[in-house]
């Protein structure tokens, strides 16, 4: 097998000949892995763990503006902010601080729907995706090929708005959340759109990423999560499957709460696999779940694999395998990305 009929196997449910893997992790360990394995590119450590997949970068941001009068940059979706705060998850409420806030949403308390659809969005025509299929060509089909702009909107919204606005706001303007969850949406869509076309069918998975989960369950009610996320999310879904790509979902924490929906959403792999959150077990999810929804990750992060022995990872490894050996369904990756405090003998025991 390729690796990339290896992981196209295992996404359809059948056996493969070793299970299919996946790489990401923190750069410092990308380098100290290389440097162990007396490696010098990313792609010949890719090489030398038999990793079957490859990322296709797709941006979907572009720079902000210079600073004005006040010191204030403007992002691309409005907000204004001081120094390096680019990432905006955690915005606060500065609207009574005496201070000058360092962090000012294009929404206040007083906004309205047609403030919403007033607001200058972002323009996806400016995004570049040039050289997105000389990427793609460079594998020459061997690999699994995994790509789309992230469009993390449950997020965006969030540091648009303020986060502690968002929640309440859900429940006391969710005509204005959703007008603003819409205009994200439908430029993060046309992004995905305009990627996918750039890559002339070479994709094979398209990966769209938003994190609903706790360690103990949803960050909002199923129901309300219904309300606001669940239509917004299909259409990356159908866009994708248009295109004949297969849908991986990334969410971290305890959402086996939604697992039905994504299925019937049409998500065909569900990522990172949180192992340690509430109701995240893989041979759980395998039992319930496998027969119709692949898993991506798994192999623990939080736990056993900064705390436990090679002989520890190995089990667990094998335990993997043997239960997804008959019907496949699984693509042996990280719980989350590989940080430091993991020690490199144990990541290289996940490969071997």
């Amino acid at each position: 097998m390729t690796s990339r009929e290896r992981v196209l196997a295992a996404i359809n449910h059948q056996p493969t000949d070793r299970l299919p893997a996946d790489y990401s992790a923190h750069t410092e360990v990308t380098e100290a892995l290389k440097a162990r394995l007396s490696l010098a590119t990313y792609e010949q450590l890719l090489q030398a763990l038999h990793i079957d997949l490859r990322h296709i970068p797709a941006p979907y941001t572009y720079p902000p503006s210079e600073p004005d009068e006040a010191g204030y940059r403007r992002n691309m979706w409005g907000t204004r902010y001081r120094g390096d705060r680019v990432a905006l998850a955690d915005h606060r409420d500065d609207e009574h601080s005496t201070e000058s806030p360092s962090l000012i949403s294009p929404f206040t308390e007083e906004a309205t729907v047609a403030d919403v659809h007033a607001h200058p969005w972002p323009d996806p025509a400016q995004l570049d995706y040039a050289t997105v299929r000389a990427q793609c060509e460079q594998f020459g089909g061997q690999y699994a090929l995994v790509g789309a702009p992230w469009s993390p909107f449950f997020h965006e919204a969030g540091w648009l708005i303020g986060q502690e606005k968002f929640y309440i706001w859900l429940t006391t303007k969710p005509d204005v959340v959703q007008a603003i969850i819409a205009h994200i949406v439908d430029f993060e869509v046309e992004a995905t759109r305009l990627f996918l076309e750039a890559a002339g069918g070479l994709i094979d998975i398209a990966y769209f990423g938003n994190d609903f989960g706790t360690q103990r369950g949803l960050f909002i009610s199923p129901q309300m999560w219904q309300q606001f996320f669940q239509q917004p999310l299909k259409r990356f879904y159908d866009l994708a499957h248009s295109f004949g790509c297969k849908v991986m979902q990334h969410s971290c924490g305890a959402v086996r709460a939604l697992i039905p929906w994504f299925i019937e959403a049409g998500v065909d792999i569900l990522d990172p696999i949180q192992v340690a959150a509430d109701g995240m077990a893989l041979p759980d999810l395998y039992r319930d779940f496998g027969s119709r929804l692949a898993f991506h990750g798994g192999a623990d992060t939080q736990t056993i694999l900064p705390f436990g022995t090679v002989a520890d990872v190995r089990e667990l490894i094998q335990q993997y395998r043997e239960l997804t050996r008959a019907q496949g369904g699984y693509i042996l990756a990280g719980s989350q990305e590989y940080m430091r405090d993991i020690p490199l003998d144990n990541i290289l025991a996940i490969y071997e």
